[in-house]
């Protein structure tokens, strides 16, 4: 009787915890490749507001690059990693390699993501995130 009672005590302790395992939305995966052509591909992406949001920045070039959050206000000449929105950033990637981060997006808006390493963005490495 007793292996009953603990039974159908674990089973009732077990439901409100299983009705709250999907109650999280899910993140938004987005992956980018940075180019030594000096772009992003691809060079627009969306997700939502104020949602979780996991970026992988792929160097698939010979130089180092980044991926950098920043507000449409931003001078993207000049942009550095310390002009990233709320801290987002991949920092420099090392040719070859892949870094992955993962962030709460901001309000709804159009903003921007470069490569902050000297040069890259005014060559053309930039792109446009919509969160909505």
């Amino acid at each position: 009787m007793r292996r009953l009672t603990l039974l159908l005590a674990l089973v009732a302790l077990s439901v409100p915890l299983a009705a709250c395992g999907g109650s999280e939305s899910e993140a938004t995966t987005l992956s980018f490749d940075g180019l030594d052509t000096f772009t992003f591909d691809p060079d627009t992406a969306s997700a939502n507001a104020e949602g979780l949001v996991e970026v992988t920045l792929n160097n698939e070039g010979a130089l180092e690059h980044t991926w950098t959050l920043v507000s449409a206000d931003v001078d993207l000449a000049t942009a550095r990693d310390a002009d990233a929105l709320a801290g987002v950033t991949t920092g420099a990637v090392p040719p070859g390699e892949s870094k992955t981060i993962s962030f709460t997006a901001p309000a709804a808006g159009t903003y921007q993501y470069v490569c902050t390493i000297p040069g890259h963005a005014p060559a053309g490495m930039v792109g446009t995130m919509t969160f909505n």
